[in-house]
């Protein structure tokens, strides 16, 4: 069975060749062969309409596959989140109740388990109301591109030599780790 394109070509060709047929037949075969070429347009038009409901037969099955796969792309999103903040809430738990009995570190045969004192982060109170602070005060070095955006690394470090700005503090954390 030929292909769809090819039943395209074979289409287009015999449009452009019944011109070329016709001023090429005989007056009295003119009839029979118009006939013919009806007959041989309908055989294509009929096979050429088979083969697109079977290709949009195939485009309408790749699409229910295509909802399927993203409704259980959704479903396992939900999955993961929902495992994702059971951790979060057991790792917060664990912590507090080694914080609560003054504990740093577990080993034991199938855990590590050990609370890391993180590096401070950048703590900005009113980022906007810091912003205008920054602008008034001349330090426009630590601001970024033309709209004011705060190069939070770089105030970080000059807190951290002990230059002090106000609203803005240095924050530590801990985190549990379990190898």
């Amino acid at each position: 069975m030929a292909k769809l394109f090819e039943i395209s070509n074979e289409f287009a060709a015999l449009f452009d060749n019944y011109e070329e047929l016709m001023e090429t037949t005989e007056e009295e075969d003119k009839a029979d062969i118009e006939q013919a070429w009806f007959d041989t347009l309908t055989g294509i038009e009929g096979e050429f309409e088979t083969k697109a409901e079977s290709v949009a037969q195939y485009i309408k099955q790749l699409s229910s596959e295509a909802e399927a796969i993203k409704a259980e792309e959704k479903s396992l999103a939900a999955r993961r989140k929902a495992k994702e903040n059971s951790v979060a809430r057991m790792k917060d738990y664990l912590k507090n109740c080694m914080d609560a009995v003054n504990l740093k570190k577990i080993e034991t045969a199938k855990a590590k388990i050990s609370i890391r004192n993180n590096a401070a982060t950048l703590k900005i109170d009113d980022e906007q109301a810091f912003i205008q602070m920054l602008e008034s005060s001349g330090r426009t070095e630590l601001l970024k591109y033309a709209a004011p955006e705060l190069k939070k690394t770089d105030i970080k470090n000059l807190m951290k030599t002990g230059e002090e700005f106000t609203g803005a503090s240095l924050v530590a954390s801990e985190s549990l780790i379990i190898k």
